[in-house]
């Protein structure tokens, strides 16, 4: 359900400043910038080996990344009552630790997960706003 701003505009989560509209903005922006800083920082420290296509440094994190959107648009973001800067705090901590925990032969897999990181909880916060702003519509 919508919260609505003192404006009247629905909010997509209560703990936010922003209207639905636009958390979907940012999040959509910031969802795009999250990825091509992985890509720059994949591109400078490029993995020594890897069995995917291409180069893993491009297809790793942008395979993640869109797979990680397709889950984020398949489970009830909507449900998610979560603080959005919460869940950019969790998606953060979770994408250093693939630097950390995914070294060697693993680079361009741990690359793949932080991009499918930050395409799921990016994706959560779009489509919950998304969904919030479709339901102000509706009414």
């Amino acid at each position: 359900m919508a919260h609505p701003t003192p404006s009247g505009a629905p909010k997509a989560a209560p703990s936010s400043d922003l209207n639905a509209r636009q958390e979907f903005v940012l999040w959509s922006v910031a969802s795009v910038g999250f990825l091509a800083i992985l890509l720059v920082l994949s591109a400078v420290f490029p993995p020594d080996d890897s069995s995917l296509p291409g180069p893993a440094w491009l297809t790793a994190p942008v395979l993640g990344w869109v797979l990680g959107l397709i889950v984020a648009a398949v489970i009830q973001p909507h449900r998610i009552k979560a603080p959005s800067l919460a869940i950019v705090a969790a998606g953060v901590i979770l994408v250093a630790l693939c630097a950390v925990v995914f070294q060697g032969d693993w680079v361009a897999f741990g690359r793949g997960v932080a991009g499918f990181v930050i395409g799921l909880l990016s994706g959560v916060l779009i489509f919950r706003a998304l969904h919030a702003q479709r339901a102000a519509d509706r009414v």
